[in-house]
C-alpha cells in the first residue's frame, strides 16, 4: 500500500500554537545583574519628595571653632590690654611735657650767591620739662632741624638722656648744613633779613620711652616743633627771639 499523509484534527476557533514562555525558556540560567536590580518606585501622588542624605560638616564646624577661639583670644587680649592701660591712667595721671627754645646763636651763616648755597651752623639752647608726679622719660637720640619757608637749612642730634619726674633739661643742639637754595628763596631771606623779622621752624622728632615706676613702655615718637621769628641772622650774634611759639604731641 501506499503511504498516506497524516492529518491531524484542529479544533476550529482553538489559538495556534506558541513556543514556551521566557520564563521557562530561562529556566536553568542564572539570572543577569539588570535582572536582580530592584524596581524603582515612583513617589505617590501629592506626596513630598524623599530629603537628600545631610552633607558631612565636621571639617567645617572644626575650622568654626578655630575660628571663633582665635577672635575670643584676641578680644580678651584687647580688653586686657585696654583695662591696664585704665588702671595706669587714672594711677598715674601722665602729662605732655612741654618743650621751647629759650636761645638761638647764630655761629656761621654764609650766602653765595654765585653757587646759590648757604652754609649755616646754630647752637639751640631748648628747656623741656617733664610735670609728671611719677613719670620718667627717656629720650633715645632723635633730629633736631631748623628751616626757613619750608627749605631746611641745617640739623642736629638730641642727646641721649633720661629725665626724672618733675624735672627740666636745658640741652644745647647743635645745628650745621649746607643747602643749596633757588633764587626766590634767595630773595626772600634777603628782604626778611633786611626787614628785621625772619622766620624760623625748629622741628625735633625723639623717640622717647615712658616709664610708670618700674615699668618701661615700648618705644614712641615725640614730636616738638617751634615756630621763632628772629631779628636777623648775623653770625656770632645770639638773635632775638621776637615770637616763639611751639607745640608737643606723642605719637602712638
Amino acid at each position: 500500500m501506499g503511504d498516506y499523509n497524516r492529518i491531524h484534527p484542529v479544533t476550529v476557533g482553538s489559538p495556534p500554537p506558541t513556543s514556551a514562555p521566557p520564563e521557562q525558556a530561562s529556566r536553568g540560567k542564572k539570572p543577569s545583574h539588570e535582572q536582580l536590580q530592584l524596581p524603582v518606585t515612583a513617589p505617590a501622588p501629592g506626596a513630598p519628595a524623599p530629603l537628600p542624605p545631610p552633607p558631612r560638616r565636621k571639617r567645617h564646624s572644626r575650622c568654626c571653632r578655630c575660628v571663633c577661639c582665635t577672635l575670643l583670644a584676641v578680644v580678651l587680649l584687647v580688653v586686657a590690654l585696654a583695662a591696664t592701660a585704665g588702671i595706669l591712667y587714672l594711677v598715674f595721671r601722665p602729662k605732655i611735657p612741654n618743650f621751647r627754645v629759650d636761645r638761638l646763636t647764630v655761629t656761621r651763616f654764609d650766602v653765595n650767591t654765585t653757587t646759590m648755597t648757604v652754609t649755616d651752623a646754630f647752637d639751640v639752647d631748648v628747656t623741656a620739662t617733664n610735670p609728671n608726679k611719677r613719670i620718667g622719660i627717656y629720650y633715645d637720640g632723635g633730629e633736631v632741624t631748623a628751616s626757613f619757608n619750608g627749605t631746611q637749612l641745617c640739623r642736629g642730634d638730641f642727646p641721649t638722656l633720661y629725665q626724672g619726674h618733675r624735672t627740666t633739661v636745658q640741652p644745647r643742639i647743635t645745628l650745621t648744613g649746607e643747602t643749596r637754595l633757588d633764587s626766590a628763596v634767595v630773595a626772600q631771606l634777603a628782604q626778611q633779613r633786611q626787614a628785621g623779622f625772619v622766620p624760623l621752624t625748629v622741628r625735633a622728632r625723639v623717640p622717647i620711652r615712658i616709664k610708670f615706676g618700674a615699668i618701661k613702655l615700648w618705644k614712641m615718637t615725640g614730636k616738638a616743633d617751634c615756630n621763632l621769628v628772629v631779628d636777623n641772622l648775623q653770625a656770632g650774634t645770639q638773635l632775638r627771639i621776637r615770637s616763639n611759639s611751639c607745640s608737643f604731641k606723642l605719637k602712638i
